[in-house]
C-alpha cells in the first residue's frame, strides 16, 4: 500500500509538518520520534501500517532505518503487535470408565466453614488424559518386555584352584 503525495490523511500530514520542524533533532533519530508519539499513534489508529509512516518519513528525510523506526514507535506509542492466541477446547474424552468428580477444598479456610468446590474442567480433561497416558505407557512396557529375548547362558560359579 503507498499513499500518493496528495492523497495523505490530514493525520500524516500534521505528523510530517512536526516531524518537518524538529529538524534539528534528525540526527538523534530517537529522540526526533520522542516528541511525536502522540502523532504517530493517531496516525497508526486510522489504519496505516508503519511502513507506509515510515516511508512518508523518509521522504521528509528521516534516516533510520524501518526496523529501528517500527522498534521505537512501537515502544512510544505502547501498541501491542502481537496477536492474542486462540486457545483450543478440547474436546471431551471418550472413557471406558465413570469418573466420579472429586470435591476440591479452598486452601486458607478453617474447616468449621470450609466451602466445597467441583473441580473445573480443564483439570478433570487433564486428569482423564493424564491416566490414558499412564494406561498407554504400562501396555507399551509389557509389549517390550515380551519381545526382549530370554537369556538361555547361565554361567555357573567361579571355582578356583582347589588350592589348600
Amino acid at each position: 500500500m503507498r499513499i500518493a503525495l496528495q492523497g495523505r490523511t490530514p493525520e500524516l500530514e500534521e505528523l510530517l509538518n512536526r516531524f518537518r520542524e524538529r529538524r534539528e533533532l534528525m540526527p538523534l533519530k530517537a529522540r526526533a520520534l520522542k516528541g511525536l508519539a502522540a502523532e504517530l499513534g493517531a496516525v497508526y489508529g486510522i489504519g496505516l501500517p508503519w511502513k507506509e509512516i515510515w516511508r512518508a518519513l523518509a521522504e521528509c528525510g528521516y534516516e533510520g532505518s524501518y526496523r529501528q523506526f517500527w522498534r521505537m514507535a512501537v515502544r512510544l506509542t505502547g501498541i501491542s503487535t502481537h496477536k492474542p492466541q486462540k486457545r483450543k477446547n478440547l474436546p471431551p474424552l471418550v472413557v471406558e470408565k465413570e469418573v466420579h468428580q472429586l470435591i476440591v477444598r479452598e486452601r486458607g479456610l478453617n474447616s468449621g466453614n470450609t466451602e466445597t468446590k467441583e473441580k473445573p474442567e480443564w483439570q478433570i480433561q487433564r486428569e482423564q488424559e493424564m491416566a490414558r497416558l499412564d494406561r498407554e505407557a504400562e501396555l507399551n512396557r509389557q509389549r517390550e518386555a515380551q519381545l526382549q529375548p530370554k537369556k538361555i547362558f547361565k554361567p555357573s560359579a567361579f571355582v578356583g584352584r582347589g588350592e589348600n
